[in-house]
């Protein structure tokens, strides 16, 4: 083929062109490459190109050959659809040849056309006379089409697109390459103009598409649901909501999906979410979880769907809650109390756990719903008056697991074992006060041996800690550091009694703990006076000989309510011995070496002890039937005498006292609230200060709110007493009022 332009004659060659060109459309077969010449030679052509006139030429024999595939279509009444798609099938493709066999016009001519367009859409063509657009041939086509075809056929087409959908939905098998194969053309159609490619889509098919589809599922959701109640229909909205998903990805554009799914979720949720909501609390009464996640499930496709259900969930548990603790049975005796409790909170937060976990899918807003319910039970029930019950009760639940008598405790599923307390913990509102009854029973276990392991104590502190921080539990620490430093020491003055003459000899063997000051609760509290027998007195002169020669300028209080000791009897026919004696029932007890009886007023006199503590001390000596008084009455009075039982007799030699000292009593727990309303006093007046050093000056209900702020990490302040301790800082002249505004406050440096 010569390259060089030509005179042609354009009938001619047209002729032959357009015989080529209706084989291509109609897909009857032609061979290219002869056509691309021909094309090649008329834009080309000598003396003027014939470009303009093969593009007009091209464009009028496609109006005529779509014009007669309209009238074939409109003539079709039974198969409207697959008569259409057939016929465009042929024609996209037949053009879409064409769109190739034209490439030198479109590379040329046309685009220098849409290059000089002013024209958005396409290229307004500007020779003489002519006013229409130009486009490159494969979308010229697509207009012919939309022109031509589709404006006059697209409500008939619609139409019956929505009628395949419905039968559908209705359960009969259509065919679906047809209803995937028209919606395509739509979308194809749409390409014709470049910025708003899915125009035709939307415009034509998408709106009345998602308008037959609400009516057709609020129809049906509204007859379903009066007939069938809430549990059948909610199976029934989930299996058309997952239908109608699979349909939209079959069948649809990926633009619709969002747009059908809130549509279905109108119609199917939107539309009855006020019935489905009210059945919440029957569900969560019956424990009808599927119920629950289904709707659930629904509920969250819409917007605040699921906050009625959190609202519901919040007052449900609480109200359970409240019914649990109030049904709480009374105490067989006090140590069963807290178990009895904190296992009743477990049950309640086990139960709707489970719930929010498996039906609930574990979503925050849930958790959030549940932790809400379980701290307004564990801090706001019945059982909680005065409003520190909950944390005593879970300090003392604590013990209880963590004390050897726990048989059931297995060392390596400690944390296991422990979790339920840390997950009371976390909701207790005052954790002061659990820490105060804490660490006072952890103080017990530590010194008398009575712990568990110390591998759970670590454990317990290391999860107190990962909740509060480091400084709810350095205490804590320190006391299991004392244990270990109290073992070396121990050593080494076993060491310094071999080697040092000038310490003296005890008269019995013995071990001591030495606790830092200040990092102990037991430290000096519940010390009473006390005359020691010698055979301790002589242990005590010993360490503290040893002791002041390992530490200068340290003072050694000797705390004889913590101290225990064994004793080995001399007068019965087997020789039994008494264990974790403490050192005051020792006292009583070896006063008996050189007395045969002794009255309470003796016993009162040669030990020094108040009556409460003697007392204590000598109960479980005449219950053991250690010693027998007379009368044999409870009460002891100071003329009561009091007797060696040479006649005891225990199936044990080792016999093991109960020690009431380790019991508390209602004086101590007294004392350590009061010990704890103290303290809170100074952290309270501690962080106005603070507060009010960084801020100068406050008004009174910004410097209260800021207090709670810091304190609520410990505890939940009252704002009279936060009003109590503005006013003794006030007085102590840490803050002064402003002369003309009562409510507001000043820093005094």
């Amino acid at each position: 083929m010569s390259l060089s332009p030509q005179k042609v004659d354009f009938e001619q060659v047209w002729a032959g062109l357009q015989d080529g060109v209706s084989k291509i459309v109609t897909l009857t077969g032609v061979s290219g490459m002869p056509m691309m010449e021909d094309i090649y030679k008329l834009c080309t052509a000598q003396p003027q190109p014939y470009s303009e006139e093969l593009y007009l030429r091209f464009k009028s024999f496609i109006e005529r050959h779509v014009d007669s595939l309209r009238e074939e279509i409109l003539a079709q009444q039974s198969d409207l659809l697959e008569d259409y798609l057939k016929k465009w099938e042929a024609y996209s493709t037949g053009t879409e040849f064409c769109h190739h066999i034209f490439r030198y016009l479109n590379n040329n001519w046309i685009r220098k056309r849409l290059e000089d367009s002013r024209n958005k859409l396409g290229g307004l063509y500007q020779g003489p006379g002519a006013t229409a657009e130009v486009f490159e041939i494969a979308t010229l086509c697509l207009v012919v089409w939309r022109d031509h075809v589709f404006s006059r056929t697209k409500g008939r087409l619609v139409e019956a697109v929505l009628d395949l959908f419905t039968k559908e939905r209705d359960g009969e098998v259509i065919n679906s390459r047809v209803l995937i194969g028209i919606i395509q053309s739509f979308v194809k159609l749409g390409a014709i103009n470049k910025n708003k490619p899915l125009e035709i889509y939307k415009d034509e098919f998408e709106t009345a598409f998602l308008e037959s589809t609400a009516e057709y599922y609020s129809r049906e959701s509204a007859a379903f649901i009066s007939s069938n109640g809430v549990s059948s229909y909610m199976q029934k909205a989930v299996a058309r909501i997952q239908e109608e998903a699979a349909r939209g990805k079959k069948y649809l554009d990926a633009n619709s999906h969002e747009k059908l799914k809130k549509t279905v979720d109108d119609a199917l949720i939107d539309r009855h979410k006020d019935i489905l909501q009210t059945e919440c609390a029957t569900y969560l009464k019956d424990e009808k979880r599927d119920d629950l996640s289904r709707m659930y499930h629904l509920l969250s496709r819409i917007t605040d769907g699921i906050k009625p259900m959190l609202e519901v969930l919040q007052d449900y548990i609480t109200r359970y809650g409240f019914d649990a603790v109030k049904g709480i049975p009374a105490p067989e005796t006090p140590e069963k109390e807290p178990v009895n409790y904190i296992e009743t909170l477990l049950d309640v937060y086990r139960r709707f756990s489970d719930v929010v976990e498996k039906a609930f899918d574990q979503d925050p807003a849930f958790v959030a719903a549940l932790d809400k319910a379980m701290r307004t039970i564990v801090n706001d029930n019945p059982i909680n008056k005065p409003p520190t019950k909950s944390p005593e009760l879970l300090a003392k639940y604590s013990n209880v697991l963590l004390c050897k008598s726990n048989r059931t405790f297995e060392l390596d599923k400690a944390d296991e074992t422990l979790s339920p307390v840390l997950i009371i913990f976390k909701y207790v509102d005052d954790k002061d006060v659990f820490q105060k009854f804490y660490s006072k029973m952890l103080a017990k276990r530590l010194i008398h041996g009575t712990s568990i392991s110390d591998d759970a104590e670590s454990a317990m502190i290391g999860g107190l800690k990962q909740a509060c921080g480091y400084e709810y539990t350095s205490k804590l620490q320190r006391m299991f550091n004392d244990m270990s430093l109290s073992g070396d020491l121990n050593e080494k003055y076993q060491q310094s009694l071999k080697s040092d003459k000038q310490i003296p000899k005890p008269a019995v063997d013995f071990s001591v703990q030495v606790l830092t000051a200040g990092s102990w609760p037991t430290t000096g509290a519940g010390a009473a006076t006390f005359n020691m027998p010698s055979e301790l007195a002589s242990c005590v002169k010993s360490f503290a000989c040893f002791y002041d020669s390992q530490h200068h300028g340290r003072k050694l209080t000797w705390l004889h309510h913590m101290c225990k000791g064994d004793l080995r009897t001399g007068y019965l026919k087997k020789r039994y011995e008494f264990v974790q004696v403490t050192d005051y029932q020792m006292s009583i007890l070896l006063m008996f070496n050189g007395h045969e009886n002794a009255t309470i007023a003796d016993l009162t006199t040669v030990t020094s002890l108040p009556d409460r503590d003697l007392k204590r001390a000598l109960v479980p000596l005449i219950q053991s039937k250690i010693l027998v008084k007379e009368p044999r009455a409870k009460a002891l009075a100071p003329t009561d005498v009091v007797t060696l039982n040479v006649k005891f007799q225990s199936k044990r030699l080792r016999c093991k006292i109960p020690n009431a000292l380790q019991k508390e009593t209602k004086e101590e727990n007294k004392e350590t609230h009061q010990h704890i309303t103290e303290e809170r006093t100074l952290f309270l007046q501690a962080a106005i200060v603070r507060i009010m050093k960084a801020r100068k000056t406050l008004a009174h209900h910004t410097l209260v709110s800021e207090t709670i702020s810091q304190a609520t990490s410990r505890f939940q302040p009252h704002v009279p007493m936060i009003k109590k301790c503005i006013e003794s800082l006030i007085e102590k002249e840490y803050l002064k009022r402003h002369d003309n505004e009562t409510n507001t406050y000043s820093y005094v440096a």
